[in-house]
């Protein structure tokens, strides 16, 4: 997740979005990410009009969810076939992205979640002016929380949070780890997320529980839609297992001013809803300068919800690498990458 709170296109603060939000993209494997990968067929990723001499090297962030690795995987392809610029991958959580960004040791992220990094652009973007803004990736995309589709038939008040009030509902999602409480699941602890103070503010029933990543979320979805076992968790669209098995978001309180100040202080108080999140990308300030054939490319390339999707199957469905499915979608998408480079 993904996830998390400032996202946006024309980038946004917090306060000026509420348009935002984990995920996020989906992480069954740690996504193959350092070093060159040679292009399969580099007269399908490159056009000789932007093949161009040497530029300088660059760094590329890597959060921990599919979607990340697939965009960084992409754009290594690009840079490395066409712009002859040899790009370093870089396995980083989101937090930590930000001040490498900031002393220039990473050259850019290409997914941004406004709704966990409302602080991050204040700072980096806004005051230091060290990170710019440098476009939408594409997707809009959300954080929220969700249950099985399937156990609205019996228990339709858990549609909403107020039905988790209820200790005999929370109950239903109890486990071994969660004891009396419910359980709620949550994927990679670096996430940036608001579910523990959500749980607590709301004061409901539940247990906070990392699952540990993206890939153990996917195959407690799976376990729980094969056994048609209760579950709790935190998930986010767009994502690829949402077109695979059935789950239904849970409404949580609508997003408030003070919510969106909580987040950006994070003080502690945040008891709503996650934002919509316009994804967007990111790069330290140097990178122009340093490189500006590779800032304009990383500026101009987006993907859409569908594409990264395809791509992220590849990875959590079919077993490839994050390489290996970027590898493939580009030599299929000679056409956008030529527009990318143009």
């Amino acid at each position: 997740m993904r996830n998390r709170f400032t996202r946006s296109a024309s980038v946004l603060t917090l306060g000026a979005l509420l348009v935002v939000a984990t995920a996020c993209g989906s992480d069954t494997k740690a996504p193959a990410s350092t070093g060159s990968v040679a292009p399969s067929d580099t007269s399908a990723t490159t056009d000789t009009s932007a093949t161009t001499e040497a530029g300088a090297d660059i760094s590329l962030a890597v959060n921990p969810w599919t979607g990340a690795a697939v965009n960084a995987n992409v754009a290594k392809i690009v840079l490395e076939a066409s712009l002859s610029t040899k790009t370093t991958l870089v396995d980083i959580d989101e937090k930590a992205t930000w001040p490498g960004l900031d002393d220039g040791s990473l050259d850019a992220v290409l997914e941004v979640w406004p709704s966990g990094h409302g602080a991050d652009f204040d700072t980096y973007i806004t005051g230091k002016k060290t990170v710019v803004d440098i476009g939408k990736l594409g997707p809009s995309a959300k954080i929220g929380w969700y249950i099985p589709t399937s156990m609205l038939a019996d228990h339709p008040d858990l549609a909403t949070w107020e039905g988790f009030k209820d200790p005999a509902n929370a109950k239903l999602f109890a486990t071994a780890e969660s004891g009396d409480l419910g359980q709620f699941l949550m994927g990679d602890p670096s996430y940036v997320s608001y579910d523990e103070q959500i749980i607590k503010n709301l004061d409901l029933p539940l247990k906070f529980v990392v699952a540990g990543s993206e890939a153990a979320l996917i195959t407690a979805v799976q376990q729980a839609e094969k056994d048609g076992t209760p579950l709790l968790l935190q998930f986010w669209q767009p994502h690829w297992l949402q077109s695979k098995v059935k789950l239904t978001e849970v409404k949580l309180p609508d997003v408030t001013d003070a919510c969106t100040a909580a987040a950006t202080a994070n003080d502690g108080s945040y008891a709503c809803d996650y934002p919509v999140d316009i994804l967007y990308k990111a790069a330290s300030a140097k990178l122009e300068a340093k490189n500006p054939k590779a800032f304009a490319f990383l500026s101009k390339m987006q993907l859409t919800t569908d594409q990264q999707n395809e791509i992220a199957a590849m990875v959590d469905s079919d077993g490839k690498t994050a390489a290996e499915a970027a590898q493939t979608w580009v030599d299929a998408n000679p056409d956008v990458v030529a527009e990318w480079l143009k």
